[in-house]
């Protein structure tokens, strides 16, 4: 179960996007992780302004039962982001994950309008230098039904700094149905690994994650969401 939590914290980090304000909703949300019907994690996740149209995004994930909560498996993510007209820019993330005795960290940081990112993978220190702004995968979420809701496309896509490389993330509109849009994200080359994601388009929010590989279902679902004022 923890190496599922792990895959699915670095495939899609649950976000919830704007609604019809072009300015971002402050939030916190609640999710609860299943695996084959049961519970086995929860996350909290929460935006909050920083400065004007600068971010910070917060997702602490927590194993609460079966082998995630033995191996004490605690996941924190934080990105510092820009909100532009066209784009969103990421400015600092780090990512701090403990399962039992073993520990991950990542981190880089960027300054807006450099093509320089800096940062470290565990204790190595990496650059990758990049013309079109990189996303954390912590962003890609709320960067798809920010797009979902206002551009929606059958194709989108975007460049992720993930580890010490800018790799590309590609996602499909399958359906529309009244307010729900599904999105299925693209593996190349991967026939034994799935994504679905379930986004309610009235409140611009992911209600439901669906992660398959083999023979495991991973669902991470949506229970409380409040929003706050800036």
């Amino acid at each position: 179960m923890a190496k599922h939590l792990t895959v699915l914290a670095l495939l899609l980090t649950l976000t919830c996007a704007a609604a019809s304000s072009p300015e971002p909703r402050l939030y916190t949300a609640q999710y609860d992780v299943y695996e084959d019907g049961s519970i086995k994690a929860g996350m909290t996740s929460t935006l909050k302004k920083t400065d004007n149209n600068q971010y910070r995004l917060t997702d602490i994930t927590e194993g609460t039962a079966g082998l995630a909560s033995l191996l004490n498996f605690q996941r924190t993510e934080t990105t510092d982001f820009i909100v532009q007209p066209d784009y969103i820019e990421a400015t600092r993330h780090s990512m701090r994950q403990k399962v039992a005795f073993k520990n991950k960290y990542f981190e880089f940081h960027h300054r807006p309008g450099e093509p320089v990112y800096q940062g470290l993978d565990d204790k190595k220190p990496f650059q990758v230098n990049s013309e079109q702004p990189l996303l954390s995968t912590q962003l890609i979420s709320w960067q798809l039904t920010r797009d979902v809701c206002h551009q929606p496309e059958k194709t989108l896509q975007w460049s992720v700094l993930k580890s010490n490389q800018a790799k590309q993330y590609s996602f499909d509109i399958i359906a529309v149905d009244n307010h729900k849009t599904l999105v299925h994200r693209r593996y190349q080359n991967r026939p034994d690994k799935s994504t679905a994601i379930w986004i309610n388009t009235q409140d611009c929010i992911i209600e439901e994650i669906i992660y398959k590989k083999d023979d495991k279902v991973v669902r991470t679902v949506l229970e409380n969401i409040t929003y706050q004022t800036p």
